[in-house]
């Protein structure tokens, strides 16, 4: 299938590793011109050079969380011309919080999770506007529907599911179409699931009996291919999905 997206421009946030690696791979072997930014140049870097033709694409080693981050993404996205394709992939605890912590901390919580991708959407979508096309995914999680982690990125990524939702309404009657993922259990390299999977045993087949009928866990590919899919011309009709990567999650 012709995703629609060759040489389109897109930018994939946490690209250096992980899902963002992934993802960054995935559009790129699509046609697509990416942009990829994380701390870390030389994972950046690294992951440019799996790229066939790698001139093509352009990395940016900055941190989001800091001040000026966002505003220096914006600008760093707007010289290499429209962007058609945003992704925002930044997630986590942002430290280990427990359920009492401070308002303060739990802002950051929210903010690592939804309040950046916001500052992105706020700088970068205009410009879809105008043209009417433009693809939006950001990245949730499973424990939006099992609430099993910790308190405060649970409700942070609870509000990004509304946040996808309520700000699809305004954006998709321009053309430009906003969705998350919400990845399952993904093995990836020095994870929880990656070492459950390795180890095997009983543990392992403990797990697939309570939780995972299908007895695997996803890949980086399993998500990459539904981002790509996302940032396609085909989805245009799914503005404000929040789509279960979950293998049957149970």
């Amino acid at each position: 299938m012709d995703l629609g997206i060759k040489d389109r421009l897109a930018l994939v946030t946490g690209a250096s590793r992980g899902i963002g690696r992934g993802i960054a791979l995935g559009l790129a072997r699509e046609g697509a011109r990416v942009l990829l930014v994380a701390r870390s140049r030389d994972g950046l870097e690294a992951v440019r050079n799996e790229m066939e033709s790698p001139g093509r694409h352009h990395v940016l080693a900055v941190d989001l969380t800091a001040e000026g981050g966002v505003r220096e993404v914006a600008k760093a996205a707007d010289k290499l011309g429209d962007l058609d394709i945003m992704v925002h992939n930044l997630g986590g605890s942002a430290g280990r919080y427990p359920v009492f912590a401070t308002a303060e901390e739990w802002q950051r919580v929210w903010m690592f999770n939804v309040g950046i991708g916001h500052e992105l959407n706020r700088l970068l979508t205009p410009a879809m506007i105008e043209r009417r096309w433009g693809r939006i995914v950001h990245l949730s999680t499973l424990s939006t529907t099992t609430y099993q982690g910790n308190a405060a990125y649970v409700s942070a990524k609870c509000a990004l599911d509304s946040y996808v939702k309520s700000v699809s309404r305004e954006l998709s009657k321009h053309g430009v179409i906003v969705t998350a993922v919400s990845p399952g259990a993904i093995a990836i390299e020095g994870r929880y699931f990656a070492k459950l999977e390795k180890e095997g045993g009983a543990p392992l087949e403990e797990y697939y009996d309570q939780h995972l009928p299908i007895r695997r866990f996803g890949k980086v590919e399993d998500i990459a291919g539904v981002v790509a899919f996302l940032c396609s011309e085909q989805a245009y009709y799914m503005a404000g999905a929040v789509v279960a990567v979950d293998g049957g999650w149970l």
